[in-house]
């Protein structure tokens, strides 16, 4: 009885998930109601009060857990891995994993970070960038730069997090193996090789 019940709440939230994101390409977050969402849910709104207290808790739980679902597959990013695969030319399965998680919640992501989105939700993604490599980096021994980490750190996260936006806005025009090939690319050898005005290193003319 207790999972036929677990089931039956998962899928009202579910149907009323789908209802908000719906009603998010047509209005505001503020001016959506219990009653809208509900109605478009096919719930009453009672049903509504047994998962959340009003519209902006809604909106907050909503996002929290798209954010902890990405946080978790970011964090398994190596970059000794990444390096591995960089020079082999090979593809590294947690972007791509990545990439994929994004992409199931691309429509919510496209609409939060939208003109009518919440412009905190897109630093909290960006922040993330940032902890993530500075959390992958800090260990590393420095070598010779005249780039200090945190101006590395603020480049590389917004760039990625550029390509990521981009990406939700197109319509996920490219694949998530094909972001993650154009990433890696990015990422070792850097944007003008990657745009093809430089060769790369090795590379005869």
């Amino acid at each position: 009885m207790t999972e036929k019940t677990d089931r039956r709440k998962a899928r009202t939230k579910q149907l009323l998930h789908e209802a908000f994101i719906e009603l998010l390409k047509e209005k505001n977050s503020d001016a959506i109601t219990v009653t809208d969402v509900s109605g478009r849910a096919g719930v009453n709104r009672g049903t509504f009060y047994l998962h959340y207290r009003d519209m902006p808790d809604m909106l907050q739980q909503l996002q929290d857990e798209v954010f902890q679902t990405i946080q978790k597959q970011a964090k398994q990013f190596n970059h000794q891995e990444a390096i591995a695969c960089m020079d082999k030319n090979e593809l590294y399965p947690a972007i791509v994993e990545l990439f994929e998680e994004i992409a199931r919640h691309a429509e919510f992501l496209r609409l939060m970070f939208g003109p009518q989105g919440d412009i905190s939700y897109a630093g909290r993604f960006r922040k993330l960038m940032a902890s993530t490599i500075y959390e992958k980096i800090r260990y590393i021994p420095p070598v010779t730069s005249s780039m200090p980490r945190d101006y590395f750190i603020a480049y590389i996260s917004y760039a990625n997090f550029g390509m990521l936006l981009h990406w939700i806005e197109s319509g996920l025009s490219q694949t998530p193996k094909q972001m993650t090939r154009m990433m890696m690319q990015v990422m070792h050898y850097g944007p003008l090789v990657s745009l093809g005005l430089r060769e790369a290193p090795g590379e005869k003319s």
